[in-house]
């Protein structure tokens, strides 16, 4: 396990998150694209390595921050059915889908 944390921390630190992901914006939905799901789970892996070396700096040892205030949100990967990409968010797939189910019910079944 610590072969692959090492692994990692020196791989995001010699990356340059905006040269190895290409991101554009969606039309329809206005949020970052990512050309397949790989880098979609990467930028998210990138984010949370990123918040933890900014927690870790001098200024930012507060009170407030260690509550997670701040802490990115984006964890699950969704393929978009209007760019034909894929996006990143915090909603739960499977919650998600229980909700369009039950809202699909009431209001067209």
């Amino acid at each position: 396990m610590g072969e692959n944390k090492n692994f990692l921390e020196s791989l995001f630190r010699s990356m340059e998150v905006n040269e190895v992901i290409e991101k554009r914006k969606c039309r329809a939905t206005g949020k970052v694209r990512f050309n397949t799901k790989s880098e979609a789970r990467l930028f998210v892996q990138w984010m949370k390595w990123k918040y933890q070396k900014w927690l870790k700096t001098p200024g930012r040892r507060k009170k407030s921050h260690t509550k997670g205030s701040g802490k990115p949100q984006q964890r699950y990967g969704y393929s978009c059915e209007h760019c034909g990409g894929y996006h990143v968010t915090k909603e739960d797939p499977h919650r998600y889908n229980k909700m369009k189910n039950l809202y699909n019910k009431k209001y067209f079944g």
